[in-house]
């Protein structure tokens, strides 16, 4: 008995048939009837295959070129866990700094509003020493980075000006030989004009949070003090920063937070209309968080498929049937998605190796490290500072190995379905959905599954229809097996 049980995803788009083959990591464009077979057989016997003649041998010749191979991982181990100790020595490369726990603004959604398993806003700020301490921690770890970026964070950070001043006069002072980069997320109501100079002086790139035009804007983004909606202090401040600080402006990233019981349709056409934004390629966007969530996050239809449209639109507009100019801000870089998934992320390979581990989470600390005000360190800011499972250790005693190391290697904890799962390579799954507060659980990690495999097959069907309708991404994107 010689039997076979491929590692691919079988899928299809209303003109062609397709196998994305995992160990080689390539997309196959196959005949109907192999792949029927295909979609229907998870194994198959090659010595008796239930198939015509014809179909044995086709499916014997992608065999012999290499695709459809049983190989799976043995060990889920990430490949940069033997270098971790050196990594963390040598390697560090950015520094999130929480100047401050508190803020002006009360945002429904926000991780600090009370429906996440995480702190609620505080008085808190972090002082000068803590940050020192901080700084020095990255700058003795880096001498291998050519660059270094530095950001502030809270809270609202602008409520601790003063701080980020001293920070960034002494990162100055310690490294005014290398290349060093300064980040700052902000709600955008603080922005006066000695804090503006400041920031254009140092060539800071912003993000701002701006949820679209007033009324959906307004639904969730208020003040703390007396419930107002923020968006006319926000967008007077934006367009001050274009008037007075277009090199400023230039770098400001905008940050839309989809909340789906608003009006996609409003939110689009405020980033498309208002004359402030007409210079701008895209915003970012993206889904109320789900990592930590206490109570299920609801998912309006309608929303979603206004959003798909314009998706639509986007694609269209690849094939010159619609203008750019038509396109919505808020879609843009969901082609650069697929473009990096397709080509960036997937090189073509040799075979899975027996040692792997499955996409998502970095290297913690070296790529996004986070201090917290009391100069605690996590991966990034994007996990629960009430976690003791992603505490990565202490400006004043150093990383904890260990934990990093179990942080970094999170498939193991569903180590068993992730071996026979065909978005290994793609996943981007971390540590912030297994993570419970106390352990790193399998069964809050598994239900992300859907969702994300869900994301990849919309990515590999609209890559492969682009391609179809003649799209040209570049050379031998898919590999053309339907008429062999």
């Amino acid at each position: 008995m010689n039997m076979c049980k491929p590692f691919i995803y079988t899928f299809q788009t209303r003109l062609h048939h397709y196998v994305y083959d995992v160990n080689t990591n390539l997309i196959l464009r196959i005949k109907e009837e192999a792949y029927h077979f295909l979609n229907s057989h998870s194994s198959f016997d090659l010595d008796e295959m239930d198939a015509t003649p014809e179909l044995q041998q086709y499916i014997r010749d992608l065999l012999d070129n290499g695709f459809l191979s049983s190989q799976r991982p043995q060990i889920m181990m990430h490949p940069k866990t033997k270098h971790l100790e050196h990594m963390l020595q040598h390697q560090l490369k950015t520094l999130t700094l929480q100047v401050t726990q508190n803020c002006n603004l009360r945002c429904s959604y926000c991780v600090y509003s009370g429906g996440y398993e995480n702190r609620g806003h505080t008085s808190l700020m972090m002082d000068f020493e803590t940050a020192r301490k901080c700084i020095d921690f990255v700058i003795d770890r880096s001498v291998d980075s050519d660059r270094l970026d530095f950001g502030f964070y809270g809270g609202e950070p602008l409520i601790n000006f003063p701080l980020i001043k001293q920070c960034v006069e002494y990162i100055k002072e310690q490294v005014a030989y290398r290349d060093v980069g300064f980040h700052l997320t902000t709600n955008g109501t603080l922005l006066n004009e000695e804090i503006l100079d400041f920031l254009d002086e140092h060539h800071f790139v912003l993000t701002i949070s701006l949820d679209g035009d007033q009324e959906n804007h307004d639904r969730n983004r208020r003040f703390a003090v007396n419930g107002r909606g923020s968006f006319d202090t926000i967008i007077a401040n934006v367009d001050t920063i274009k008037r007075n600080y277009p090199a400023l402006f230039e770098w400001i990233n905008f940050n839309v937070v989809l909340d789906t019981r608003n009006d996609f349709g409003c939110i689009n056409d405020f980033y498309t209309n208002y004359e402030t934004f007409e210079s701008l390629y895209s915003v970012r966007s993206s889904y109320i968080n789900d990592a930590y969530v206490k109570d299920e996050i609801l998912y309006r239809n309608e929303f979603i498929e206004q959003r798909g449209y314009e998706v639509f639109k986007m694609m269209l507009s690849k094939f010159g049937r619609v203008d750019e100019s038509h396109v919505s801000k808020l879609i843009k870089d969901y082609y650069i998605q697929i473009y990096f998934r397709m080509f960036h992320y997937r090189k073509p390979s040799a075979g899975m190796p027996i040692e792997a581990h499955h996409g998502g989470p970095c290297v913690p600390g070296v790529q996004r490290l986070f201090a917290d005000v009391h100069g605690n360190l996590f991966p990034c800011e994007r996990v629960s500072e009430q976690s003791e499972v992603v505490q990565i250790g202490k400006v004043d005693t150093g990383f904890e190995i260990d934990k990093i190391s179990q942080i970094l290697n999170v498939g193991t904890v569903t180590e068993d379905a992730c071996k026979d799962c065909w978005n290994f390579r793609f996943c981007t799954l971390c540590v912030a959905v297994a993570d419970d507060l106390h352990t790193l659980s399998k069964e809050k990690k598994l239900s992300h599954c859907s969702v994300v495999k869900n994301d990849i097959r919309h990515t590999l069907l609209d890559f492969c229809m682009m391609n179809e309708l003649g799209y040209d991404f570049s050379e031998d994107t898919i590999l053309d097996f339907e008429k062999a």
